[in-house]
C-alpha cells in the first residue's frame, strides 16, 4: 500500500472533504441543521489496491444553517475501485460535530406542516438575483439534506458536487407520520461545470430525520440557476 501526504488546499483533499459533507448531511441533516466543511487541515491517501484509494482527513466543519461554531473532525473516504461507480464510503469521528438544540423549532415546523390546511408549494430556491425568503428557509435546507444522497451516491474522485437550485416543491399527504415532498433540483459538478437536474420523494420528521425513498435524473437542460 502506497501512502501519500497532500496539501490540505489541494482539489483532491476538498473533493475528499466535499463528501465527506455530503455524508453527515445525510445523517444529521434537517430544515433547521446543514453542514458545511469549512476547511481541511491535514490529508493523505492510501492506495488500497483492488480496494480502491482511501483519503484520511482531519478538518472543521460548522453547522451552516444554526450558524454554530466550528468543530474539528476526521474521517476516512474510500473510493472504491471496479467496472461501475459505487459511491464513497465515508467513516468518522463525530463527537466534536456542532449539534444546536434544535427541537423546538422542528417540532413547530413538523406541527404546522401536518396541518391538512398547510401544504406547501414552491419554485426557485434561490430565485435570480439569490433571495430566498426566510420562512423558505428550511424547506431549502431539507432540499439539500436530502440531495446530500444523490451527491454523495454520485461522487468519485474526479466530482465536486454542490446544489444550485430547489427548482421545485410539492408537498404530499404525510405517511407514517412523516412529511412527505417532491422536489426538483439542480445540482453544480463544479469540475465539469454542468448543471444535473433530478427529481427525488423524501419524508422527514423530527425522530426519524430524512429519508429519500425514490429519485429520478431528468433530461438535461439549459436551465438559468443562481449562482452556487
Amino acid at each position: 500500500m502506497t501512502s501519500k501526504e497532500l496539501n490540505p488546499k489541494h482539489y483532491e483533499a476538498s473533493r475528499a472533504g466535499n463528501a465527506v459533507q455530503h455524508y453527515i448531511n445525510t445523517q444529521y441533516g434537517s430544515p433547521f441543521r446543514l453542514y458545511s466543511v469549512t476547511q481541511v487541515h491535514k490529508a493523505r491517501t492510501e492506495d488500497m489496491a483492488e480496494a480502491g484509494m482511501k483519503y484520511f482527513l482531519e478538518f472543521s466543519v460548522m453547522d451552516w444553517a444554526g450558524e454554530s461554531a466550528e468543530g474539528n473532525c476526521s474521517a476516512e473516504v474510500l473510493y472504491p475501485r471496479g467496472e461501475t461507480q459505487r459511491p464513497p464510503q465515508v467513516q468518522g469521528s463525530w463527537e466534536h460535530l456542532p449539534q444546536l438544540d434544535n427541537t423546538d423549532k422542528e417540532q413547530e415546523f413538523y406541527k404546522r406542516y401536518s396541518a391538512a390546511d398547510s401544504a406547501v408549494s414552491a419554485k426557485d430556491l434561490p430565485d435570480r438575483i439569490g433571495y430566498i425568503d426566510p420562512e423558505m428557509k428550511p424547506f431549502w435546507n431539507l432540499g439539500w439534506a436530502a440531495a446530500s444522497f444523490i451527491m454523495l451516491r454520485e461522487s468519485n474522485e474526479n466530482t465536486l458536487f454542490n446544489m444550485a437550485q430547489v427548482a421545485k416543491i410539492t408537498q404530499l399527504k404525510s405517511q407514517d407520520n412523516q412529511l412527505r415532498f417532491e422536489y426538483q433540483i439542480l445540482l453544480h459538478d463544479m469540475v465539469s461545470q454542468e448543471i444535473i437536474r433530478w427529481n427525488m420523494l423524501l419524508s422527514w420528521s423530527p425522530e426519524q430525520g430524512v429519508k429519500v425513498s425514490d429519485t429520478e435524473l431528468l433530461p438535461r437542460c439549459h436551465c438559468n440557476h443562481p449562482n452556487p
